[in-house]
């Protein structure tokens, strides 16, 4: 079975979790926002969380947390724990997991936490992956579908993009994208 029709079996299960974060950077960042939501579209964890370096203004720009909007919220110490149980043997899908998994792992070491082996907690999916094999768009010199930005994913199905590059609604609309891709690839 491919990767793209095992990520649709269990959308059509019904038995899974999206996650998303928003960050400081891209490369070398941490997590100032994250959700968890379930099949359903209910958040089980929707947190800003304060990170040990500021939040550079050119981020903000894209996301909109600032660094006065995060003062007061949870350090990733703080939430990891219950990041941990909520994921624990669940089914998970991200927009663009290796990205996600990525910042979990910067924001442990920035807080100086251990890291927690996600692969072995939980089944992570990328639904970034699945719906660039659905979109098509093949790149011959990597020999791979090119990635779309979820906006793109959302419009390609005629979904309404709301709260675009905040946690929740990107969840939300990586829900709507997957329910989309499961009923008509």
């Amino acid at each position: 079975m491919s990767e793209l029709q095992g990520l649709l079996n269990i959308i059509r299960s019904g038995q899974y979790l999206i996650l998303d974060t928003e960050t400081t950077g891209l490369e070398r960042g941490e997590i100032v926002q994250i959700s968890v939501i379930d099949s359903s579209g209910t958040a089980l964890i929707n947190t800003l969380v304060k990170p040990v370096e500021p939040i550079p203004a050119s981020t903000t720009r894209i996301h909109g947390i600032t660094n006065q909007m995060v003062a007061a919220a949870p350090r990733f110490v703080e939430v990891i724990d219950n990041l941990r149980q909520t994921l624990n043997g669940q089914q998970v899908i991200v927009y663009n997991a290796v990205y996600d998994r990525k910042m979990l792992h910067q924001s442990a070491e920035a807080a100086g936490i251990e890291k927690t082996d996600w692969k072995a907690i939980s089944r992570w999916w990328c639904a970034m992956e699945a719906f660039a094999e659905v979109y098509g768009d093949w790149n011959s010199m990597r020999r791979s579908y090119r990635w779309q930005k979820l906006s793109i994913a959302a419009r390609h199905y005629g979904i309404s993009v709301v709260d675009e590059h905040s946690a929740l609604g990107d969840c939300l609309t990586t829900l709507a994208v997957c329910k989309h891709m499961a009923v008509q690839p």
